[in-house]
């Protein structure tokens, strides 16, 4: 019995030894500071995602990290950069399409996540976000007129409904009514 005994100690010894280092690594990579997320999407010339394809991203040949795109071709890596890395050249490699991405972030924010959006559209290299609805810019501009010109009609009829019932008497006839039966 007491053999189990120092066998289940130094086992326990052992992982608590394992958890330990790791929990430093974890740490690490859970800083802000220390991740980059290279994030966005493959998409055909039709602008339709390519699903399950390899996405990588490389440093002077070596891969720093990879994934792979999901039904609507979404895919995000993340990788462990220091802000020594800033404006390192990265490769990112998307089946047959490359790019080399520069590495940017501001190195005095220590809390928001840096995230670099890189996206492949018929094999085209496109920075930036495309939205999460990959709407055209007119789009919002065509949507903001809309809410705007609704907005202004609602209140158009606010002030006219306002008026008339300043005119309405307590009686229920408008005096402006009966001024024009009379004529």
């Amino acid at each position: 019995m007491s053999c189990f005994d120092s066998h289940s100690r130094s086992t326990a010894l052992i992982l608590g030894l394992v958890c330990f280092l790791m929990i430093g690594h974890l740490r690490a990579e859970h800083e802000a500071d220390h991740r980059y997320n290279v994030r966005g999407y493959l998409l055909d010339a039709g602008e339709r995602g390519i699903a399950s394809q390899e996405v990588a991203v490389f440093d002077d040949g070596k891969l720093l990290g990879s994934g792979k795109t999901d039904s609507s071709g979404y895919y995000s890596i993340h990788l462990h950069l220091h802000n020594s890395d800033l404006r390192r050249k990265l490769t990112l490699r998307a089946g047959s399409s490359q790019a080399q991405l520069r590495v940017k972030f501001d190195p005095k924010d220590k809390t928001t996540v840096r995230v670099h959006e890189a996206n492949f559209i018929g094999g085209e290299f496109v920075e930036g976000s495309l939205g999460r609805f990959r709407l055209p810019p007119w789009a919002y501009v065509l949507a903001g007129l809309v809410v705007f010109g609704f907005a202004l009609v609602t209140l158009e009829k606010r002030r006219r409904a306002k008026i008339r019932k300043k005119i309405t008497p307590a009686g229920g006839k408008s005096k402006g009514k009966k001024r024009r039966r009379k004529r």
